[in-house]
């Protein structure tokens, strides 16, 4: 799978696409989510941080989704936003907290890459 990392953390960033590496997948790196839109490319799962300076990851979801309704995204979060845990489930798109594991990570990728096949 190809996915796509929106984070504006440096260390999170490189972290997240190791790991996703690790794993075998293909990696695409962007610290906004302006830098990911202005070079379009078609992912299979598209991973964000809800807390970006801009254009913020529940923004750039709906942007997402506008374009393609199946579009496969998982939410990370750093601080368990309660708007974010309240917006995430009931939008279709898991939502996982900083820290987590590959195990969990895997999970909300399973569940994100799913609604995305099913839709």
């Amino acid at each position: 799978m190809t996915f796509a990392v929106v984070d504006d953390d440096d260390d999170v960033r490189k972290a997240l696409s190791r790991l996703l590496r690790a794993m075998g997948h293909d990696v695409r790196a962007f610290a906004s989510a302006e830098d990911f839109e202005a070079e379009p490319a078609v992912m299979d799962c598209t991973i964000v941080d809800v807390r970006l300076p801009g254009l913020n990851g529940l923004e750039l979801r709906e942007r997402l989704r506008s374009r393609n309704a199946s579009a496969a995204v998982v939410l990370i979060t750093g601080d368990g936003d309660p708007l974010s845990r309240d917006i995430a489930p009931s939008v279709g798109t898991p939502l996982v907290t900083k820290p987590f594991d590959a195990d969990a990570l895997a999970r909300a990728i399973a569940q994100a890459t799913s609604t995305q096949n099913s839709v």
